[in-house]
């Protein structure tokens, strides 16, 4: 199993990363590791350093064990991801601040960078998918409660995005007055997921080319 602790978008390289090894040359907790190796993938192939030996000094105070591992961070260089059995503590909270991703798992072979590699991929994928949405959910005017969302321009600038995905995560979740959807055409969907969502539409004309829709919530007299 692979536990991935970091999965901040990828800015790292992930064509390289390192692994911890004890005597044996297998993949080891950090308190006992006594190498470590890197592996950088050139043209579809993992091809892995000399062992570089390191056992890491955990019998100082904290200033001394996070002194120790800044000097092995040093010879890092732009590898930003390890895998190691087990780390925690203080080697955890500093290898994290400094940005690196660690993925913990029992065993290790060449098919476990790949995954790795897969695995963060998606993670980098579903991240951006978050910040579009994100960036992209209606926005509150300056009437307190009024949000207003121009689906013309959102589409345009991102065409994979559907109406859907741009409104119903706001609609689930934020309360509201009022919504104005500005629209090429008046989604189908709008019919009957905005009364199962409790919600009524109206429609205003503006002399554009556009459909002004206004959503509001349904009131219970």
């Amino acid at each position: 199993m692979i536990q991935l602790k970091r999965g901040e978008q990828m800015k790292e390289n992930v064509n390289v990363m390192a692994v911890f090894c004890d005597d044996a040359k297998r993949i080891a907790r950090f308190d006992e590791m006594t190498n470590f190796v890197f592996y950088t993938k050139e043209k579809s192939i993992w091809q892995k350093s000399d062992m570089i030996p390191c056992k890491p000094d955990l019998s100082g105070g904290m200033t001394a064990i996070r002194e120790n591992i800044h000097q092995m961070i040093n010879v890092f260089n732009n590898c930003k991801i390890i895998i190691t059995k087990s780390l925690t503590g203080i080697p955890y909270q500093v290898f994290d601040k400094a940005g690196f991703i660690i993925c913990e798992s029992e065993v290790f072979d060449l098919e476990l960078l790949d995954t790795i590699q897969s695995d963060l991929a998606k993670i980098d994928a579903e991240i951006k998918e978050d910040e579009l949405l994100l960036a992209n959910t209606p926005k509150e005017t300056d009437q307190p409660g009024h949000y207003f969302i121009d689906l013309t321009q959102v589409q345009k600038k991102h065409p994979e995005m559907s109406s859907k995905m741009a409104l119903l995560p706001f609609l689930k979740d934020t309360p509201f007055y009022a919504l104005e959807v500005v629209c090429e055409h008046i989604p189908p969907w709008f019919e009957h997921k905005l009364s199962e969502l409790n919600f009524s539409y109206t429609i205003q004309n503006k002399n554009d080319s556009t459909q002004h829709v206004i959503i509001t919530p349904v009131v219970c007299e």
